[in-house]
């Protein structure tokens, strides 16, 4: 009877290897895919295959307005074979925005959709990046000295206009001081936004009535800081403005609290900027008597259109206007119970 041959040690150790990689590289993989899920990712996106990859860079002082923006953009994206990616610059990471575009420079992105606010340095990186041939899209405001392709945001004419028309309503013969809280390079003040503010207060006083219009930018504050800043505002031996003007969601929410926290509500009119939950509630209650939100689906339409537009002619429209609605406490109980 022939003696069967002993199982070699090398061949188990082979086998149990081969086992264990396999293990592994399952578990990975299924890590990922659900990081991936959990940043957004649906099971279809994440097997398929895009042509071309865009990249959204904003920070987080509009988290509502960018979140319902970026998840219209990304669907946009992808009816238009594009992967659209989100990139947040705020204090929990260590890049700014120009760090941002060096890596989707050397990346080598097929597009960036950039919220615009004047740091320093952003505007070469723009620059930087339209040289090698990938275009950029700018929202909120617009370097149109720089080489962005395109411009998707509000008209400064018609926010100057609307702002000014909330601000003459708001007016009445306690006011001496209204506050405007940038989130906007100084030089970016020089528009529409400051000039009919002031003609509207001096249009609704005639000119007999002396009210201070004044501008305090927060642009390179943290969140954290926004707070602290806002909070200084109202314990100023001074005591706050009778109005405050906010162009973000943050500033409008520390506004917000500021006012109920030191007992302000009624001595302190906020004109609020964005529609999240917290100020809807605020301007239902009459508490904020009017706050105002870009269209967010027309920003998202508009920007990948800009980029689409470029990949497929070479060149895109320069501005796409978009809607800046007006939310009274009437138009928020509207939506409340629609």
């Amino acid at each position: 009877m022939q003696r069967r041959k002993p199982v070699r040690i090398e061949i188990v150790l082979m086998i149990f290897s081969v086992i264990i990689f396999g293990v592994f590289l399952v578990l990975i993989l299924t890590y990922y895919g659900r990081v991936l899920k959990a940043a957004g990712y649906k099971e279809e996106e994440l097997n398929h295959v895009y042509g071309y990859q865009y990249e959204m860079i904003v920070d987080n002082r509009n988290s509502t307005l960018w979140n319902e923006v970026y998840e219209k953009a990304k669907a946009e994206a992808a009816e238009n074979d594009a992967l659209l990616s989100l990139r947040v610059s705020d204090a929990n990471t260590e890049y700014d925005k120009t760090d941002y575009v060096d890596m989707c420079i050397d990346s080598k992105a097929d597009g960036i959709i950039l919220e615009y606010n004047g740091e320093p340095g952003l505007t070469e990186k723009i620059n930087e990046a339209a040289e090698q041939g990938i275009p950029v899209v700018t929202i909120m405001n617009d370097p149109s000295w720089s080489s962005r392709q395109s411009y998707v945001g509000v008209n400064e004419y018609q926010m100057g206009q609307a702002y000014g028309e909330q601000v003459a309503r708001l007016i009445n013969e306690d006011t001496k001081d209204i506050l405007i809280l940038s989130n906007r390079e100084p030089e970016l003040e020089k528009n529409q936004l400051y000039s009919r503010i002031y003609n509207a207060v001096s249009d609704r006083t005639g000119g007999e009535k002396n009210i201070h219009v004044r501008e305090q930018n927060l642009i390179s504050k943290s969140q954290f800081d926004v707070e602290e800043a806002v909070r200084n505002i109202f314990q100023s031996s001074d005591g706050p403005p009778e109005m405050i003007i906010c162009l973000d969601e943050v500033t409008t929410v520390c506004a917000y609290q500021a006012m109920i926290d030191f007992n302000m509500v009624g001595e302190v009119s906020i004109i609020g900027y964005d529609a999240s939950e917290t100020i809807l509630e605020a301007v239902e209650k009459g508490l904020i008597p009017v706050t105002f939100a870009m269209d967010a689906g027309q920003i998202a339409e508009y920007s990948i259109e800009a980029l689409t537009e470029y990949r497929e002619i070479g060149r895109s429209n320069a501005y796409y206007t978009v809607d800046l609605n007006v939310i009274t406490s009437q138009d928020s109980m509207n939506d409340m119970t629609s």
